[in-house]
């Protein structure tokens, strides 16, 4: 199973991320404005809509573990 994941170094944190809004499970979550977004392994299908929109290119898929 592929998951994704959030490349903190990569994420600005200066603003409300709109790829929260992109997720259609809600698997995406941000605390605060300037804190890095949570995606939650339970929900997220891996669709790659997050991977696909984030214009820094924050979120990624993580094959570790994958067989």
């Amino acid at each position: 199973m592929h998951a994704v994941v959030v490349n903190q170094e990569k994420c600005p944190r200066n603003h409300p991320c709109p790829v929260v809004r992109i997720c259609p499970t809600g698997a995406i979550s941000q605390k605060s404005w300037n804190s890095a977004p949570e995606i939650s392994a339970d929900d997220c299908l891996a669709c790659g809509k997050c991977v696909t929109s984030c214009g820094y290119g924050a979120f990624r898929f993580d094959n570790a573990g994958a067989k």
